[in-house]
């Protein structure tokens, strides 16, 4: 049995006392034992091996549980797009890479503002794109701009009507604006030839390292039209030894069928890689004005985007809950919580359904009925802090006062749901500390308080840090096995380069991870 002791820095556990410790005794991956002091844990187990760190903090490897791992890994191997603000400074990139593409290679890109794609138009792309197809995704994914070759080869031309669930943009004089929203994004984005098996490992592995590098031991990946491929890659990876994280996989409805038609439920699979549950998309998102709201958007009628009715959703959820796979449903607008809330709800009165984990995507908008009840009927709320400071202009200038519906994480945990966070990246950051950060001071790194987002619906750091560990956990069914430094557990560990207690949360920014330890080994050591 391979013994490894633990310390050097204060140990926050996490679990349910909130004990501080000095030192983590790990016997062959797992905790066996928690101690006040280094010399105790020796003197129990003198031969074992000491891993001694100094400064910072030690805790528990942050759980991210929503993810997109396949478009975090592949969305910016061409450009990343995060940072452009302006057309010119884009467009110049983009013919610059374009220019090295063959005529038959497409250009794909991620991370572009809302904002700033809705000053672009398919005429520009042309400019600077000559014949290379070009697919520029916007940061929330929910949008798209693409030139005028991405449109032909996916059969688009002005005859072509609006998908079910999407929109194709079309400019003043008629023409198609290169714009395409929801579902009609998906007409170009099938039409991208698919990688080849060896280069998406690879892109995979890399999009790993760096959730790794960045505190993330274990994520749960809700890409809803890639699941069953994404479980595939990840089984190979894993098959050669090299799967560093735990990765558990949420499937869309067609591959929840085939799962059905199995008999596999949620939580097959090993200690590495396991089956989810059934993700349903219900809406939009706010930036592409397709979340399905209570009350129309400021200066329109429009309602946003009702992507399943609430019958389909019940009668999806109830096949899946049939077949013991649990049910996750992506929710922006406050009608579409509410709308998932009652499905939720005639499910747990329905005695022939098995009581699985429920969780909601986002729970971005919400009612105070609808708060209380998500704690009553304990669905896990899985929410993206990160969004907080995106979401803040835009929502003030669509939603007036009905804008204080969003992330309300303090109303959350103050009627007793469960937190669950999550990055979401690619849309935001995949930094735990930013996201930390967000949900305790309700504005980004580096903004004076005065933009604080609605600042009541703060949480306590402490709060927050259980969001990321124990709260992520639960929503991937594994509370029993993650998320607290805890005896029986998986010694899934990290050491940071501040006490963030201690300091407080203007640490954060400067926060780094030191070392990422799973099941014991070292996976990530910054030296």
């Amino acid at each position: 049995m391979k013994i490894q002791v633990l310390s050097g820095a204060p140990i926050y556990t996490m679990d349910a006392s909130g004990e501080t410790a000095g030192a983590v005794v790990i016997a062959d991956g797992r905790i066996e034992r928690v101690a006040e002091h280094r010399d105790e844990a020796l003197s129990l187990y003198p031969g074992a091996e000491l891993i001694e760190v100094s400064g910072g903090c030690i805790l528990p490897g942050f759980v991210d549980a929503h993810l997109h791992l396949k478009k975090f890994s592949l969305l910016f191997r061409d450009i990343d797009l995060s940072d452009f603000r302006s057309e010119e400074e884009l467009l110049g990139s983009l013919e610059k890479t374009a220019s090295k593409k063959k005529a038959h290679e497409w250009l794909v890109a991620g991370g572009l503002e809302n904002a700033l794609l809705e000053r672009l138009s398919a005429r520009q792309l042309d400019a600077a794109s000559r014949s290379v197809p070009v697919l520029l995704y916007s940061r929330d994914l929910h949008s798209a701009l693409v030139n005028s070759s991405a449109l032909a080869r996916a059969g688009i031309d002005e005859s072509r009507g609006d998908p079910y669930a999407g929109k194709i943009e079309r400019a003043g004089d008629g023409f198609l604006s290169g714009i395409l929203r929801e579902r009609a994004v998906e007409l170009v984005s099938r039409v991208v030839p698919e990688e080849k098996p060896r280069k998406v490992e690879a892109f995979l592995e890399r999009g790993i390292k760096k959730l790794v590098s960045a505190g993330i031991t274990t994520f749960c990946d809700c890409s809803t039209g890639t699941g069953e491929t994404v479980f595939r890659n990840l089984a190979r990876i894993w098959k050669k030894g090299r799967l560093k994280a735990r990765a558990v996989i949420m499937m869309g409805e067609r591959d929840a069928r085939v799962l059905e038609e199995l008999g596999l439920p949620s939580a097959f699979g090993n200690s590495r890689l396991m089956i989810g549950g059934l993700k349903v998309m219900l809406d939009g998102s706010l930036s592409s004005l397709t979340a399905y709201m209570s009350k129309p958007y400021r200066g329109s009628e429009s309602l946003g985007m009702l992507l399943v009715t609430e019958e389909e959703l019940q009668s999806l959820l109830r096949g899946a809950c049939g077949s013991y796979l649990w049910g996750a449903v992506h929710c922006i607008g406050d009608r579409a919580n509410e709308i998932a809330l009652n499905v939720f709800e005639k499910l747990a009165r329905d005695r022939s359904v098995p009581k699985l984990l429920r969780r909601i995507e986002h729970a971005q908008s919400l009612k105070d009925a609808d708060i209380q009840r998500m704690s009553r009927l304990g669905v896990i709320a899985v929410v993206n802090p990160a969004h907080i400071p995106m979401d803040r202009e835009r929502a003030i200038k669509l939603l007036g006062a009905e804008a204080g519906l969003l992330h309300r994480l303090g109303s959350l945990k103050e009627a007793g749901a469960v937190l669950a966070f999550s990055s979401d990246a690619p849309v935001a950051p995949v930094n735990p500390f930013y996201g930390l950060y967000c949900a305790v001071e309700r504005r980004s790194f580096g903004e004076g308080p005065e933009l604080r987002f609605y600042p009541k619906e703060k949480i306590a750091l402490e709060d927050a840090v259980r969001a990321y560990t124990t709260g992520g956990a639960h929503a991937c069914g594994l509370g029993g096995k993650v998320g607290s430094i805890e005896p029986g557990k998986y010694a899934d560990l990290i050491h940071v380069s501040k006490d963030i207690f201690a300091e407080g949360t203007e640490a954060l920014e400067q926060t780094e991870v030191l070392k990422t330890i799973i099941e014991g080994e070292i996976i990530f050591d910054k030296k």
